[in-house]
């Protein structure tokens, strides 16, 4: 009798380490906790990048293809343009194996932007956020199971490009003026500075969307321009207003001339010979107005798709664009800066005249200092408006301003 006990007991212990045998990988799933977002200011503004995902152990990427994840902004569906694995949970460091799993988003589709325009406000806003991921098969990560998974909500949003840039508060009086500052290594050498003056769609108090409804100010924070000109870059916020005068409202770029004055004491490095400002659409107007009103202070500007601002001026109508014609005497006061305008021949809300003219008025001064660049009809699409997209992605031009010193 006892050897039957024991012979059973044996087939039992069998059974179950069999049994454990059979399912020794434990199943899991990935959850919030996991996932982060990364997004990217590019020539069209801020786009959802990229998502990271973190898993417990190593993934062999040749397991990996684009049809293992899908990715959500809201319900529109993201296009993957890369997977891969990776030992740091960061883009653009691609390993065979790694715990992380980069999804590279395209930037370019349909539903990659973070921003919505609103009309009635004629201001961006930052709305497009609300991101899922699904895991569409099971992965085997060690000696764990992570299951497919239903679409799981994206709470950690990762702005790189935003976050390179210091927040800040400039307050004079009663006027307050919001703004974000780059600020190159730190050595023994004097350094430029660059304003960069958003557009009207950039307007507001929160002291971000200066920096993600174009890439004006990441293209002169960024590595590739760095790397050859340390440079601090400012970029002040204009509040909103419902007139939608933004940087040439009363005040406004005074303000700005005495948050410049501020920094140029804080920061003993900025050389004062090589301080550059740039704007696009309102703030191309405002790098006008601020170069009328300064005339021996920049070394160099770049407004884009604006027109000269004098307050005794009439808008003038073509089409759905306005413009404002120049003033002689202003033209005069800038005729030994120079300038370098860009605007598109087929823009639909600031007309190309506003650039011409003003151009021409300078020339008219004087000047042999003044060049503009008129894109064709066609060319800056689909928005023809914007400008400044192909102009910062002009190597020459960027050459260019960093070679100009008062």
């Amino acid at each position: 009798m006892k050897k039957r006990y024991i012979s059973f007991l044996v087939l039992v212990l069998v059974i179950v380490a069999s049994a454990c045998s059979n399912n020794s990988k434990a199943e899991t799933k990935l959850s919030s906790k996991d996932i982060a977002l990364v997004t990217q200011v590019i020539d069209k503004g801020e786009v959802g990048a990229a998502v990271i995902l973190t898993y417990s152990d190593t993934i062999t990427g040749s397991n990996l293809n684009q049809a293992s994840f899908s990715v959500f902004a809201g319900d529109k569906s993201r296009t993957i343009k890369a997977i891969y694995t990776s030992e740091k949970a960061e883009v653009g460091t691609p390993t065979a194996k790694g715990k992380y799993v980069i999804l590279e988003l395209d930037p370019n589709d349909s539903n990659a932007s973070t921003l919505t325009f609103d009309i009635k406000k004629f201001v961006n806003t930052r709305t497009n956020l609300a991101y899922t991921v699904k895991q569409n098969k099971s992965l085997t990560v060690s000696n764990k199971d992570y299951s497919a998974t239903s679409p799981i909500n994206i709470k950690e949003i990762a702005s790189p490009d935003l976050d390179m840039f210091q927040e800040g508060m400039y307050t004079e009086g009663k006027q307050d003026m919001a703004y974000r500052l780059f600020e190159p290594v730190k050595d023994d050498t004097k350094k430029p500075l660059v304003v960069f003056l958003h557009g009207s769609g950039e307007r507001g108090n929160d002291n971000k969307l200066q920096l993600l409804g174009t890439d004006g100010p990441v293209t002169f924070a960024a590595p590739t321009f760095q790397g050859t000109t340390p440079s601090y870059v400012l970029a002040p916020q204009v509040a909103w207003d419902e007139e939608r005068n933004g940087w040439f409202a009363d005040g406004q770029t005074e303000t700005v001339k005495q948050l410049i004055d501020s920094l140029l004491v804080k920061y003993k490095d900025i050389d004062t010979s090589r301080i550059y400002i740039t704007g696009v659409s309102n703030g191309g107007t405002g790098t006008w107005k601020m170069i009328v009103e300064n005339p021996n202070f920049f070394a160099a500007s770049v407004p884009i798709a604006g027109y000269m601002y004098h307050k005794d001026a009439t808008f003038i109508t073509q089409g759905t664009a306005r413009y404002l014609a120049p003033n002689q005497t202003d033209a005069t006061k800038i005729k030994n800066m120079p300038i370098w305008a860009f605007q598109a021949e087929d823009d639909p809300v600031n007309s190309v005249n506003g650039s011409l003219e003003a151009v021409a008025a300078i020339k008219k001064a004087g000047s042999t200092f003044i060049q503009m660049t008129e894109y064709p009809s066609g060319l800056v699409a689909p928005n023809p408006h914007a400008s400044w997209e192909k102009a910062y992605n002009n190597a020459q031009l960027l050459n260019w301003l960093i070679s100009q010193h008062k």
